[in-house]
């Protein structure tokens, strides 16, 4: 019985949805609306006419997920915006910043791609139907790391910069990724020796927003920006880094001397490179788990076997996911100055004095707790959020040293095994019960589709829980209790709707900054409130202050949170 359809049939549905993305761009809104209903109403039915059931359903998914994909490289907006800036740039003075194309750039990165993507090729093609569901997995996976590729390779071929003195900007034409930065908006300036593939590769890296534009192996030019990090090669960067420097608030104090990017051979690199590697196959991708998983299959081990090691494997990831994760940020320990400080009174107050700080180098507003255990915790904060005030970056040392004390890091991988082995139960069931398979094939379609849309909701619920529970936690550990939790969040949301603004006008034509949501501080649309109150990590911004300052403690937050998360999520 062929769970899957065949490889022809998947790559049609992707091209189809590539075509409605085109289609879209490229037509008058009204038209490219009616020629998308007429592709997918045409697909669909072929779909279902000449394929099974339980196949069409799948093409269907795999073909939504394609569209929606590449609708993020697709798009109206940034063809509205290149095209805008080609025209600006016929209107004003504009000093072009050459950069040499070296193809071995982009072919280290395609190499790189290749590598942490091989294990998960090898399963696709070895691994018996058995493994339907996880094939199926792969199949999503692969289409978003195509896209990446082509991104890259598009930023290769296509990136042009420019400087435009008489404006102070700072223009960047690309297919997918145009940019027009008003230099007055630069936070920090620096230059490498060279790329840091492991820093801008995107399998590689954790918690930073960033655009790489380099073309060759020369020196880096490395310029911060609300929200957005960008890496160019020019061909002479020290020269540029001179010119462009004055304009940052919190450019280098070097004077444009660069900072030495080790090679790949280097003891150093090489460990990056393993923990880094780990972290890209294991935790962006299943690359490691599927990889080995094709051994075992093409050497036809026990089923006992099989189990035993994903079990063996899942502990070994337990005990390293803080190595892991620190390696994948490139952070580097914070251990003096004021931060310091306060950091050391909250985790002697939380009972937790042997968890390390970290600093990850991030325009992102953003803090992590890692560690399985408490005598293994970190916490890990951006720089971006280590420019808040003092107080705000307390509360949310606070909040995360919550997580750490009450290990819901442990919490959350636990919750999210148990779901996994659950799914894995019943793949095992839908097989070996044939009469199952055979006389309700379109239910267990069914039932794993509704699996599926659960799956978030579940692992959103027990995030929450942790999230709630903790900003009433740490509160319990600030000297301003609640109310400087709750104003280390507003403070929090005001950065982030500030750079995401700026981020937004950066991309958009004629400086359009609009995201269609509200404040992070404002109640937003029915629709925005139930995905974020049912799909997110994080419940809304608004609603965690508002319960900061209603809630006297955890237990009646958690009241609250339980009836907000349904009523919320209504309309009105």
């Amino acid at each position: 019985m062929n769970i899957l359809p065949n490889n022809l049939a998947m790559i049609s549905v992707v091209a189809l949805a590539v075509i409605m993305n085109v289609v879209s761009v490229w037509l008058p809104k009204k038209a490219a609306t009616a020629a998308k209903i007429l592709l997918a109403v045409a697909a669909l039915t072929g779909l279902f006419v000449r394929l099974p059931v339980g196949q069409a359903i799948l093409l269907t998914a795999i073909g939504a997920h394609a569209y929606a994909a590449f609708s993020e490289l697709i798009d109206r907006n940034k063809r509205e915006m290149r095209m805008a800036l080609r025209q600006k740039l016929q209107e004003v003075r504009a000093v072009e910043i050459v950069q040499r194309k070296d193809v071995r750039r982009l072919a280290a990165d395609v190499a790189l791609t290749g590598l942490v993507s091989l294990g998960a090729v090898l399963f696709f093609g070895l691994a018996p139907e058995t493994f339907a569901a996880l094939k199926v997995f792969i199949v999503f996976m692969m289409i978003s790391v195509s896209i990446q590729t082509i991104e890259r390779a598009a930023n290769f071929y296509s990136v042009r910069l420019y400087w435009l003195p008489e404006e102070e900007h700072l223009v960047v034409l690309s297919r997918f990724q145009p940019r027009d930065f008003p230099l007055r908006e630069l936070k920090e300036a620096s230059v490498w020796s060279s790329p840091d593939l492991l820093r801008l590769h995107p399998f590689f890296t954790f918690m930073s927003s960033h655009q790489d534009y380099t073309r060759s192996f020369g020196q880096v030019l490395k310029l911060s920006f609300p929200g957005e990090t960008i890496y160019l090669s020019p061909d002479n960067a020290v020269h540029w880094h001179r010119l462009l420097a004055p304009f940052a608030s919190a450019s280098d104090r070097t004077g444009g001397k660069e900072k030495k990017v080790l090679p790949l051979w280097h003891p150093a690199v090489l460990k990056r490179l393993f923990w880094k590697g780990y972290y890209a196959s294991t935790v962006k991708g299943v690359s490691a788990y599927t990889g080995l998983l094709a051994i075992l299959l093409w050497l036809k081990a026990p089923a006992w076997a099989v189990g035993l090691f994903v079990l063996l494997w899942w502990g070994l990831n337990f005990y390293v996911s803080d190595r892991v994760l620190i390696a994948a940020t490139d952070a580097e320990p914070i251990t003096e100055g004021e931060i310091f400080e306060r950091a050391q009174t909250i985790f002697r107050k939380a009972g937790i004095p042997r968890t390390r700080l970290f600093s990850v180098d991030s325009p992102d507003y953003n803090g992590f707790a890692v560690g399985m255990n408490i005598g293994r915790g970190a916490i890990m904060l951006t720089t971006a959020t280590l420019q808040l005030p003092s107080p705000s970056v307390e509360a949310i040392l606070a909040h995360e040293a919550a997580h750490i004390r009450k290990r819901d890091v442990l919490t959350n991988q636990l919750a999210r095994f148990l779901f996994i082995g659950l799914l894995a139960g019943m793949a095992y069931l839908f097989f070996e019960l044939k009469w199952l398979a055979e006389n309700f094939k379109i239910a267990m379609f069914l039932l794993v589709y509704v699996f599926a849309f659960v799956f978030p909701m579940y692992l959103s619920f027990i995030a929450q829980w942790t999230e709630v529970r903790a900003d009433f936690t740490g509160a319990t550990w600030l000297s301003g209790g609640t109310a400087q939790m709750g104003q280390g969040l507003t403070e929090l949301a005001a950065a982030l709707d500030r750079d995401l603004e700026k981020s937004m006008a950066h991309r958009m034509a004629d400086g359009r900054s609009s995201t269609g949501r509200a404040s992070s501080l404002e109640r937003d649309s029915w629709l925005w409130r139930f995905l974020e109150f049912q799909f997110m990590a994080h419940p809304p911004l608004y609603w965690r202050i508002n319960s900061l300052a209603r809630s006297g403690n955890w237990r009646e937050a958690r009241r609250r949170w339980l009836k907000d998360r349904f009523k919320e999520s209504l309309p009105g």
